[in-house]
């Protein structure tokens, strides 16, 4: 099975847009797989990142829901998507076949017919921890590592955990044990979950874990 990326957002709602977008920006920062800056025709990932911020602002804006604020969203999501749909070309001719490097872009993968495998979707990783850093402001995080996954994608959220818009991507991790999550606010609470991801894409996501940042 050959993998590539899944670039229609349009049947995705503004929060979830703006949430898969966000995913994108922040695992494409540093990843290994991909490593700035990226070759023309490709947009960069600063070209990639101010959009994102203007879709975020124009979303925010557009909450009062007023006409003139509902159509600038929509110019911002337009542009954004164009972007990330030019970028998704770029990455998988990087990637030149290798799933696992495309899934460790925040985006959904989609599967084509080839060789048949015996790849499936990974379950939620179990044993999930949470305990604070040796410095003020970090979490550790810890899991029992999954049978087959490559990577693990990390996030983490100081809102309501049950409303899917506040999540906030925290990074692609190799391992699922020792991950530290730095520049956090003490005294706030922040719930964190992680997923396995494989050649087939991510996984299920874990329980929710929740701790008060010191």
């Amino acid at each position: 099975m050959l993998a590539k990326l899944i670039v229609t957002f349009e049947s995705l709602s503004q929060a979830e847009f703006l949430a898969k977008a966000g995913s994108i920006v922040s695992t494409l920062a540093n990843n290994p797989y991909f490593p700035r800056p990226w070759p023309e025709p490709a947009p960069s990932y600063e070209q990639l990142e101010q959009a994102y911020y203007a879709y975020q602002s124009a979303y925010q804006a557009a909450l009062g829901r007023d006409t003139f604020k509902i159509a600038q969203r929509k110019d911002a999501r337009d542009a954004l998507t164009g972007i990330l749909k030019r970028l998704a070309i770029y990455l998988e001719l990087a990637a030149n076949g290798n799933a696992t490097a495309l899934a460790s872009t925040g985006y959904e993968l989609r599967r084509e017919p080839g060789p048949s495998s015996t790849s499936s979707i990974l379950p939620a990783p179990e044993g999930v921890t949470i305990k604070h850093g040796e410095l003020s402001g970090v979490l550790m995080i810890h899991a029992t590592r999954l049978v087959g996954a490559a990577s693990y994608e990390v996030e983490l959220t100081d809102g309501d955990p049950t409303v899917e818009a506040n999540w906030k991507a925290a990074g692609i991790h190799v391992h699922c044990s020792h991950i530290e999550l730095t520049g956090l606010t003490p005294g706030k609470l922040y719930s964190v979950r992680l997923r396995g991801i494989n050649v087939v894409g991510p996984g299920a996501w874990s329980d929710t874990v929740t701790l008060m940042v010191v």
